[in-house]
C-alpha cells in the first residue's frame, strides 16, 4: 500500500498548525471532540474510499473502447 498521501496529509496539518500557531491565529478546526472525530471520519472515509476504488480497478479486467 501506498501511504504517500497520508503522510502528506498529517505533514500538511502540521504544517498549518504551526503556521497558525507561530502567527497567533485561531486554528482552523473544530474546538470540541465530537466535532474534531467528525473530521477524523470523514478523512478515514475519504481514505477508504480511495482504496477501495483502487483495488476495484485493478481487479477487474481491461476494457476495450468499441
Amino acid at each position: 500500500m501506498r501511504y504517500q498521501k497520508i503522510i502528506l496529509g498529517l505533514l500538511l496539518a502540521f504544517v498549518v498548525g504551526f503556521v497558525c500557531q507561530l502567527a497567533r491565529i485561531p486554528v482552523p478546526a473544530p474546538p470540541v471532540l465530537s466535532a474534531a472525530l467528525l473530521v477524523f471520519l470523514t478523512s478515514c472515509g475519504y481514505w477508504l474510499t480511495g482504496l477501495y476504488l483502487e483495488r476495484r480497478s485493478q481487479a477487474e479486467p481491461q476494457r476495450e473502447a468499441p
